[in-house]
């Protein structure tokens, strides 16, 4: 039970990535590039929730497979991070397209997620 459990709580980190990944695209490409409202404050926890996905043996983790694309989320949760509590906050290079990038992935997942749901149905 607890696998099932830790795989919807998986799932849910992705949508929670995902979202948060297009608000970080919308902001960075806008016509006044900015970070969004308190990244840091809602990246940390996906940070720690994606180090947890990491350590997990592979085929335990949701997306199996998918440890690159965890860490890539990671690392660029980080980076954001670090920006906006810098004296003066200011965009990491190239984050929107990072975000834009990370996010079509993510809903890759969900939709893989989804198909496969409808499928043991």
């Amino acid at each position: 039970m607890s696998n099932l459990s830790s795989h919807d709580s998986d799932i849910e980190w992705v949508e929670q990535v995902h979202q948060l990944l297009l608000e970080i695209a919308r902001s960075s490409l806008s016509d006044k590039p900015k970070l969004p409202d308190n990244v840091s404050e809602r990246a940390l926890p996906l940070v720690q929730k994606a180090t947890i996905i990491i350590q997990k043996p592979d085929g335990q983790s949701v997306p199996p497979g998918s440890r690159e694309w965890v860490e890539n989320v990671r690392q660029l949760l980080l980076d954001l991070s670090r920006a906006s509590l810098a004296d003066i906050p200011r965009l990491p290079i190239n984050i929107g397209q990072r975000a834009l990038s990370l996010a079509q992935t993510a809903q890759d997942i969900k939709d893989k997620v989804a198909k496969k749901n409808r499928s043991c149905q």
